[in-house]
């Protein structure tokens, strides 16, 4: 009997630890009755957003080194220089923008489809890039179309 006891006793001082540890933090919902403001809806689809940060010295060299790349015709040199370039910041628009061109150059249309829309995605305040990879877009199906 005396074992029972120390049990339920050592339960009942377990649960109010427990329960003190939690007392302690403060709830970041909304108190009721209020609309949670910045918390995302059920049912709509957020998008990307990229800040516009200043590029690393790296990232600027390996872009600069991409487009002469591109410029030179060495679309296979441009794609690993990018590959780089993306291990360092995959949410900078205009890498996936020169990915989607080396793409194009080399033929692959759908995948020049895929990088410029990624690229669009990350690309929410740059309205000039929006179009180029638009172009891309539109070059790439007109080009696919003619292979067909």
């Amino acid at each position: 009997m005396k074992n029972i006891e120390c049990f339920i006793w050592g339960i009942c001082l377990a649960a109010g630890l427990l329960l003190s540890s939690c007392a302690g933090h403060k709830s970041t919902l909304p108190p009721q009755g209020q609309p949670a403001e910045n918390l995302p809806q059920i049912g709509t689809r957020q998008a990307a957003i990229y800040k516009e940060a200043p590029r690393s010295k790296v990232l600027v060299h390996l872009i600069k080194k991409a487009e002469q790349q591109i410029h030179s015709e060495e679309p296979e040199a441009a794609f690993a220089t990018l590959e780089k370039a993306l291990g360092i910041n995959a949410q900078d628009p205009i890498l996936w923008h020169l990915m989607a061109r080396v793409q194009l150059i080399q033929g692959n249309f759908d995948q020049a489809q895929q990088l410029a829309k990624k690229s669009n995605l990350l690309a929410v305040h740059n309205p000039s890039l929006k179009k180029k990879n638009l172009d891309i877009i539109d070059r790439s199906r007109t080009l696919q179309g003619m292979t067909r």
